[in-house]
């Protein structure tokens, strides 16, 4: 009899003990937190500031004294650019990144410059006979492709493009009666080409450095005279270098 009581507990136990274990709630760890990807595709805008500057070469000459020799005015002009910028990134492959980006810059750049009148090498003296000319850049414009290689949070990149810009001329030669200053503005196109590095600080903010060259070719300004068919020309080189710093929101 005690036996068969021992039994009976035992089987009694065994039962309630499984029922339990089955009733239990089962613990289950929790997922491993991954860190999201940071991906570079999407829509930005952003604002940038900076300088730009230009060592450009001048020549005058006039076609009415042809003994006159040409005026060669070297000119550094240099000034404040900012402006804003819109684009878009796709990044592929998965470490190269294509991209499209237009921006207008405002800018300070100024070149200014006179010569005197020579012939032969030797100044008109006392006469003070003199060669003017100045160039001042209101604003730049221009939509770039760009190819990068993406690093995490990094990118490296280069960009080209066409390329517009709005420039004042002035010019004008002193000591002569016959003189007549111009002042006239153009608007010029021609191509861009450059780099640059950017960072992601956020999810949605990036900020970076970049260098741009800009050219615009060859502009031939006419100053007519009194005399039909001689004119006093002033021929600038276009050629104006970027450094500018910008910040992105990415949407």
């Amino acid at each position: 009899m005690r036996k068969l009581l021992a039994t009976a507990a035992f089987v009694a136990f065994t039962i309630t003990s499984a029922s339990a274990a089955d009733m239990a709630p089962r613990y289950k760890a929790p997922p491993p937190i991954v860190a999201p990807v940071w991906s570079w595709t999407g829509f930005y805008a952003g604002l940038h500031v900076g300088g730009g500057f230009s060592d450009t070469n001048v020549v005058a000459t006039n076609q009415l004294f042809p003994a006159f020799d040409p005026g060669l005015l070297g000119t550094d002009g240099s000034g404040v650019v900012g402006g804003g910028q819109i684009g878009y990134n796709w990044q592929f492959a998965p470490n190269w990144l294509l991209g499209i980006e237009g921006d207008i810059s405002g800018t300070g750049i100024r070149n200014n410059a006179s010569a005197l009148i020579t012939v032969g090498g030797a100044p008109i003296a006392p006469f003070g006979f003199n060669h003017l000319a100045d160039r001042s850049i209101d604003w730049m414009a221009s939509i770039r492709g760009r190819l990068g290689w993406v690093w995490d949070r990094w990118l490296v990149y280069g960009t080209g493009g066409a390329a517009w810009a709005d420039v004042n001329y002035r010019t004008d030669f002193t000591g002569f009666g016959t003189n007549n200053p111009i002042s006239t503005n153009v608007t010029l196109s021609g191509w861009v080409a450059g780099g640059g590095v950017e960072y992601a600080v956020s999810n949605n903010w990036t900020v970076r450095a970049e260098y741009l060259y800009y050219d615009f070719g060859d502009e031939t300004v006419a100053n007519p005279t009194i005399t039909p068919g001689f004119n006093y020309l002033t021929t600038f080189d276009n050629k104006i270098h970027v450094v500018r710093a910008g910040v992105n929101y990415k949407f």
